[in-house]
């Protein structure tokens, strides 16, 4: 079998595992660092790379029995010990830890869920009408609006409760983006169209099954049916698509925040 089929295959196992989450052994293996899955022996006297390597023999078999390749995370945490993306550490130095370097890469790979966010009681629409021979810019612009978690209307109408107006003027300026993009804003209590704005804002971000989800989430976790590295890749493949939108403005029976209260008191990390 050749080797770009292999890897392909073993990325497709760390997706089916970490419920499309995280796609390469190394973030994987990082990621279980984080969770403090790996230990080392009390008086360990060897070298980090050896260190990392018995953690990994003792840690892992619940991750193992999943599928994922020994040999292939045994190389990926060597490679995250030697690139200083975990570190030994704690009063005794008997456990892996993840560093700031480490931290700082997962942060990039993973959603985070957002405990405040603020709010100026606004709501902003974002049209623009940019040429068919500037459509490659016009696909950054809609990346852009995507990672800024704006919710589609129409195809060049979209929807966000946070003020897009300095990232969207940076973004104009950066790539001379031609045509116009014009922000305006309305309050909670407006309307666009015959729609009054809560049902709007649920059906753009489709906040109904993603709220669904959350509560399958509960549900297995409160079973028992998950285990801890489960419990973490399950609820933050729902929080992927979270949009986080304000809570003023979510619906009265949201389920996101029980969600994220529910997998710390069972598995706190």
């Amino acid at each position: 079998m050749a080797s770009g089929v292999k890897k392909y295959e073993l990325r497709e196992t760390v997706v089916n595992l970490s419920y499309g989450v995280i796609a390469t052994v190394i973030d994987l293996s990082l990621f279980i660092v984080s969770l403090q899955y790996y230990s080392l022996k009390e008086g360990l006297k060897t070298s980090v790379a050896k260190a990392t390597e018995r953690a990994f023999n003792s840690a892992l078999e619940d991750v193992l029995a999943l599928g994922i390749d020994k040999e292939a995370v045994k190389r990926a945490f060597w490679k995250i010990s030697n690139k200083r993306l975990i570190k030994r550490g704690g009063k005794s130095r008997n456990f892996l830890q993840i560093t700031e370097a480490g931290l700082a890469r997962l942060n990039q790979k993973l959603p985070v869920y957002k405990e405040k966010r603020v709010w100026d009681t606004r709501l902003y629409l974002i049209t623009y009408d940019i040429p068919e021979e500037a459509k490659g810019k016009r696909e950054i612009l809609r990346e852009c609006l995507k990672e800024l978690n704006c919710g589609m209307l129409q195809e060049s109408v979209w929807l966000t409760p946070y003020n897009p107006k300095g990232v969207l003027k940076n973004l104009v300026s950066q790539y001379h983006l031609p045509g116009s993009i014009i922000i305006s804003d309305v309050g909670k209590d407006g309307s666009i169209g015959d729609e009054d704005l809560d049902d709007l804002i649920s059906r753009v971000y489709h906040l109904d099954e993603i709220n669904e989800k959350y509560e399958q989430f509960i549900q297995r976790l409160r079973k028992g049916g998950l285990n801890k590295i489960q419990a973490y890749f399950q609820f933050l493949s729902v929080l992927k698509e979270d949009p986080q939108l304000p809570f003023e403005i979510l619906p009265y029976n949201w389920l996101g925040d029980k969600a994220c209260r529910c997998l710390q008191e069972k598995y706190p990390s």
